[in-house]
C-alpha cells in the first residue's frame, strides 16, 4: 500500500513507546499496552508458537497472568538500534500452581515500524540480541 512518509520516530521515541507498553502490562492494562502493538505484529517468546496480531498477543498475556503467582517484569536497559530496539528484560516470579521461582534475563529484539513494534522475537543471550538487531558487542 502507499502513504505520505511519516515523520521517523526518534530513538527515544521508540523507547518510550515500549516503557509505556512495559508499564502498562504491568498495571494489568492490555488495552492500553496494546497501543504499542502494529495491527500485523509478530510477538514470540520462548518455545510458544508466535502470536499474530494484538488479540493474540493480549490472550498470551492473560494467559501468562494466571500462571504466575506474581511476577515482576523490569526493563534493565533499552539499546537503540535504528528501527530495532533491544530490551533487557528481568522476570522474577512464582508459578501460582508450580512454585517454582524464576529470576531469569531475556533479551528481547522489537522491530518497529512508525513508533510500533511490527515483531518481537526473545532470545537467550545479549550476543544474539544484538547481532540479531545488527549490532554487535
Amino acid at each position: 500500500h502507499c502513504s505520505a512518509p511519516s515523520a521517523t520516530p526518534s530513538a527515544q521515541e521508540n523507547v518510550e513507546a515500549a516503557r509505556r507498553c512495559l508499564d502498562a502490562y504491568r498495571r494489568g492494562d492490555y488495552e492500553e499496552a496494546s497501543l504499542y502493538l502494529a495491527p500485523d505484529v509478530v510477538w514470540e517468546v520462548g518455545q510458544e508458537l508466535p502470536a499474530q496480531g494484538p488479540a493474540a498477543v493480549r490472550d498470551v498475556w492473560r494467559r501468562w497472568d494466571a500462571e504466575w503467582e506474581e511476577l515482576e517484569t523490569v526493563a534493565e536497559e533499552f539499546i537503540d538500534a535504528g528501527d530495532r530496539l533491544v530490551v533487557v528484560v528481568r522476570y522474577r516470579g512464582r508459578g501460582r500452581f508450580s512454585g517454582i521461582e524464576v529470576n531469569d534475563l531475556q533479551f528481547e529484539v522489537h522491530t518497529l515500524r512508525d513508533g510500533r513494534c511490527i515483531r518481537k522475537v526473545e532470545f537467550p543471550t545479549r550476543s544474539e540480541a544484538l547481532e540479531a538487531a545488527g549490532l554487535s558487542e
